[in-house]
């Protein structure tokens, strides 16, 4: 009996106390239920308070997680909002430096003796940016051979190379970078003249100077008119650094080209036969 007790004493308990609170429902309202009742009420008064005060609990975290969600949407919304703002004035400000290249070539170009048309870069050599690049002007736009090209950086107007190859609807520039580029050049402060070579880098390798020729790192170099191709006065790059050849004949130097062809966008195709 004990084991049998033992084992379903708590089903006989729920049993007894369901019989028990059938009955107090059932039985005729008077003091002695009332007593009763109020005797479970108050038994009972501490879970119901609980389990209160676990809903209002749930409803505040329900209420929590509904702000957060609504936090992180609203923080995704500003994001994208920071994201579209940034690209907008990115935007403006690539088309106001496109702007003031394109102002200061055409300024040029109507101050120029040379006719002109502006073209825009399209391609350039895969393996070395230095060498050559591709236009979007050629023989339908009376581009033609040894044309003279100019661009515009960090305030300035100058030498790109010229044109050495034309189809119909594009042209390829020869960069005066290129090893195969040679051109004369003059010191604009002292007037001696050399022979600017690209070296397929960002900067040409200058030769023939006179032994007496008074250079020094910072010397402006220009294109000195002399060779058929490019007229006088075109801005080239600036010196920055001088030696003695190894022959001890002349004096040579290293020049950094006034435009970084690297960063060409736009240029300025000049036909050299006078307006």
């Amino acid at each position: 009996m004990s084991y049998w007790w033992i084992k379903y004493k708590e089903s006989i308990v729920l049993i007894f106390l369901v019989v028990f609170c059938l009955t107090l429902i059932g039985s005729p309202f008077n003091q002695q239920v009332q007593s009763v009742r109020n005797f479970f009420y108050y038994l009972l008064a501490p879970s119901q308070k609980i389990s209160f005060e676990m809903l209002q609990d749930n409803s505040r975290l329900t209420k929590n997680i509904i702000s957060l969600v609504n936090l992180r949407e609203e923080n995704l919304n500003l994001q994208e909002e920071n994201y579209r703002l940034k690209s907008q004035i990115q935007q403006s400000r690539e088309a106001l430096t496109e702007n003031e290249r394109l102002k200061a070539l055409l300024a040029y170009k109507n101050e120029s003796a040379y006719y002109g048309q502006l073209a825009r870069v399209i391609g350039s050599e895969p393996e070395n940016c230095y060498t050559s690049i591709w236009v979007n002007k050629g023989r339908e736009d009376n581009v033609i051979q040894n044309m003279v090209v100019l661009a515009y950086q960090r305030g300035s107007i100058g030498l790109v190379g010229r044109v050495v190859e034309v189809q119909p609807r594009s042209a390829r520039i020869l960069l005066i970078t290129d090893q195969e580029s040679e051109l004369r050049v003059i010191n604009e402060r002292t007037r001696y003249e050399s022979v600017a070579k690209g070296e397929n880098n960002f900067s040409l390798r200058l030769r023939y100077f006179l032994n007496e020729a008074d250079i020094k790192p910072g010397d402006i170099l220009v294109t000195s008119g002399k060779g058929g191709i490019f007229p006088s006065g075109l801005k080239v790059g600036i010196l920055t650094d001088t030696f003695q050849e190894e022959d001890k004949l002349f004096k040579g130097g290293i020049a950094i080209p006034e435009i970084n062809p690297g960063l060409l966008e736009e240029v300025l195709i000049l036909n050299t036969i006078k307006k």
